[in-house]
């Protein structure tokens, strides 16, 4: 394959999932359009890699799917690792089982799924590969992230070194929004949250786009949706059958493994239903002899709202320290502040406005891996606009 130069790809690594998003040429008009990725049929890959003995390396959906019947050789929130990585021989490994894997192994192996599945639907690889990142993250991080895609791009015949550009992705949520002026942007993702100011000016970027500086000082703060899905997941076994619970937290045997790995994933599935829903019934999964057949526990907004509210202050709090006294818009964004009067409630605690107009998709799922794109392609000079 060789390089196209009228598409670009944006990848956000992620705790939970990661995604993908182009910005192209559309030849009809000269102008660019941006759109997502789709892998398995889905914009969001869960961002869990599985080997197999044989060599195989599954990244996605199918590893996901394979976890249960083999946790040991599932690696799952690899990203908060590659803070401490450096892509060497040094870095932590994260399971042996069938072989080591470290953090960028799993960075590399998702990256190149999201890669893999545009290039081979277009049979041309992009101009230029972004992977966006915190903007607090050190250079040890950004280079293991660096290592990750300069990997991916070594295994793809005729791609460069020089295709790779990394991104902080406060900086690509405000070229999605769209504006001027100083911005805080607030990230909560699966692994933490990310508390950032961003200047930007209007128009002022490559090809028309807003240009976008985050300020020293963004912070990392350890709350985010994975630890509230931990939280919840041992709230259903809170009130479920005491055997079956002690066998989960301390059996350590594999069907216990097992047992725990479907749990934490379908209560992560009814969370995303839980804000629209009063209530919402998890079922057990089966544990011979203490359960042998699936159970429910039900879990309600209160409980939600009362694991997540520690959380939320917290961020609250970061906010007023990053922030200090300087006035200025808020873009909320990831995916527990969907949740209903999240986005609401943190403005009022911190007195800062939500950002208006603009973008509506800087808040969405993709919004930081589109503005991720759209950077790139202005960049490049992509188009008209």
């Amino acid at each position: 394959m060789v390089a196209d130069p009228r598409w670009v790809l944006a990848v956000d690594f992620g705790t939970t999932t990661t995604l993908g998003s182009t910005a192209e040429v559309d030849p009809a008009d000269g102008w660019v359009r941006v759109g997502n990725v789709l892998v398995d049929g889905v914009a969001a890959v869960p961002s869990v890699v599985l080997s197999r003995p044989d060599g195989t390396v599954l990244a996605g959906r199918p590893a996901l799917d394979a976890a249960p019947g083999d946790p040991a050789a599932a690696v799952l929130r690899a990203r908060s690792y590659l803070v401490s990585a450096s892509g060497g021989p040094q870095d932590a490994v994260l399971t042996r089982w069938p072989r080591p894997t470290t953090a960028v192994d799993v960075a590399t192996a998702l990256v190149a799924r999201v890669l893999h599945t545009e290039a081979g639907r277009r049979r041309t690889l992009p101009s230029t590969l972004v992977l966006t990142h915190p903007a607090a993250w050190s250079g040890q991080a950004r280079g293991a992230l660096r290592t990750a895609g300069l990997a991916v791009l070594a295994a793809v015949p005729h791609a460069t070194p020089d295709l790779l550009a990394l991104l902080p992705s406060p900086e690509a949520a405000a070229v999605r929004l769209g504006g001027h002026g100083p911005l805080v942007v607030v990230d909560v993702g699966g692994g933490g949250t990310e508390v950032a100011v961003v200047d930007r000016s209007d128009g002022g970027g490559a090809g028309g786009n807003t240009a976008a500086t985050a300020r020293p000082g963004a912070r990392l703060i350890d709350v985010g949706g994975e630890a509230l899905d931990d939280a919840l997941a041992h709230l259903v076994l809170d009130r479920a059958r005491p055997e079956f619970a002690t066998r989960i937290r301390f059996g350590g045997d594999i069907d216990a493994h097992r047992a725990w790995f479907t749990l934490r994933r379908d209560v992560r599935t009814v969370k995303e239903r839980l804000g629209a829903a009063g209530s919402v019934a998890v079922p057990l999964p089966v544990l011979s002899p203490e359960s042998s057949f699936r159970g429910m526990v039900t879990l309600t907004q209160a409980d939600l709202g009362q694991l997540f509210a520690p959380g939320l202050e917290e961020i609250g709090a970061a906010i007023t320290e990053v922030v200090g006294a300087e006035r200025m818009p808020m873009l909320v964004r990831g995916g527990v502040t969907d949740l209903p009067g999240v986005r609401d409630w943190l403005a009022q605690r911190t007195g800062l406005a939500l950002a208006p107009g603009g973008d509506p998709g800087a808040v969405s799922t993709t919004g930081v891996v589109s503005g991720g794109s759209a950077w790139a392609a202005g960049r490049l000079g992509l188009g008209r606009g």
